[in-house]
């Protein structure tokens, strides 16, 4: 009888002690998850990971030139605003202005062009940056020859189109490459070459 009553209590110690050890649960920590107690040393926490959806943003900069050569002036002033779309996009719009003139002993001209541009690019890796960008210019100006009797001037105005293809390498805030005018026509265009240098400002 004495002996039954024992091995009737020892097995339920066990079997309490087992249930309490299954559903031992630690407490006033809610990032736990259930463990038993063999588990218990390789527990780990639950936590949720917040993703933060990209936010797009505007900067601003652009393009200023200045150039004083041999009788010669040459301004460029084009600020430009960006929309980055995506780590990857932006895409932007500009207003460009160029005054430029020259004289020496036989002539002297003088012109001004203004318009604005579009442009987009894309960056497959942050510094490395392939863009195309069109630009409307008009021109205005005025040229002479300083000839004896020869006092005509000979005014012009036109409207010129270009569309820039080009590549950047991007540092921080600043981007500088080069660009190929597909559409470069050199009666008309204000710049010299179809290609040219570019050097971007990001704020």
């Amino acid at each position: 009888m004495l002996q039954r009553l024992s091995t009737t209590l020892c097995f339920f110690l066990l079997f309490g002690t087992a249930l309490a050890q299954e559903t031992e649960v630690i407490k006033n920590n809610p990032n736990y998850e259930f463990q038993s107690e063999k588990q218990q040393q390789t527990q780990k926490t639950t936590s949720q990971k917040n993703i933060v959806p990209y936010q797009g943003y505007w900067s601003f900069g652009g393009n200023l030139g200045l150039s004083f050569w041999n009788g010669g002036t040459d301004i460029l002033l084009a600020p430009k605003a960006y929309y980055h779309v995506s780590p990857m996009f932006l895409t932007g719009f500009g207003i460009t202005y160029i005054y430029s003139s020259a004289e020496d002993d036989f002539a002297k001209y003088s012109q001004n062009s203004f318009g604005g541009s579009v442009m987009g690019a894309f960056r497959p890796i942050p510094y490395l940056q392939l863009s195309a960008e069109y630009e409307g210019l008009q021109t205005n100006g005025n040229s002479s020859f300083k000839f004896s009797g020869d006092r005509d001037n000979n005014n012009y105005s036109y409207w010129n189109n270009a569309i820039y293809l080009g590549a950047s390498f991007v540092s921080r805030n600043v981007s500088f490459g080069i660009r190929y005018d597909v559409l470069y026509d050199s009666t008309r265009s204000v710049y010299s070459s179809a290609w040219s240098p570019v050097i971007g400002f990001y704020f």
